[in-house]
């Protein structure tokens, strides 16, 4: 269970769009007025989770090989992401629309290629295969983008100031690119580890 919510909450807290918006919805609107996109967002999630997950059931039976080809261009997103979080010291991840409706937001997350992610690397086999297994994995879930959600509305909320966010931005930005570029790292040497062995 640790590993499964240590996984999720380095996936999750990764600078992308949806984390951007709610950073900047934190600095522009404070904590309470931006808190129901944490809420819009984990439902978001779920629903995607579950759409991958059974999408990727229905490959695994029918074409299993595509599942490593699936896994590997998954894997080369990351590395892409910590290539462009390294570069970018401006931002949290590029610039955003400024529209923080719940529909807006709700689209955006569905959108947001992490759910592929979760799906490929972090959820166990069983996790869309038996009911007990899905419903405890989808609590955790809920539970660590509930946390994420609240904690980029907060950082937002803190800094308020343009030189500020920008200072803190580019920190996280490199030591999130790090982790990621680790995380990446392994998830393509246990590839090629249950390839070749």
């Amino acid at each position: 269970m640790l590993d499964t919510i240590s996984a999720l909450l380095l996936l999750l807290i990764i600078p992308g769009p949806t984390n951007t918006l709610l950073f900047r919805a934190g600095m522009m609107f404070g904590f309470s007025s931006s808190r129901r996109l944490a809420f819009i967002e984990s439902i978001a999630y779920m629903i995607q989770v579950s759409l991958w997950g059974a999408a990727l059931l229905y490959v695994s039976a029918y074409a299993p090989w595509a599942i490593k080809i699936i896994q590997v261009c998954a894997a080369g997103y990351l590395f892409y992401t910590s290539y462009k979080l390294w570069q970018n010291k401006n931002s949290t991840f590029g610039e955003s629309k400024d529209q923080f409706s719940g529909q807006y937001f709700f689209l955006l997350t569905l959108m947001n290629p992490k759910g592929l992610l979760i799906v490929s690397f972090i959820a166990h086999d069983s996790t869309f295969t038996e009911l007990g297994n899905y419903v405890k994995f989808m609590a955790t879930l809920l539970f660590v983008t509930f946390t994420v959600g609240f904690s980029w509305i907060y950082l937002g909320a803190r800094f308020k100031g343009p030189k500020q966010s920008q200072r803190t931005t580019l920190k996280i930005n490199r030591v999130t690119a790090l982790a990621i570029f680790c995380f990446a790292s392994i998830i393509i040497g246990r590839l090629a580890d249950s390839t070749f062995s």
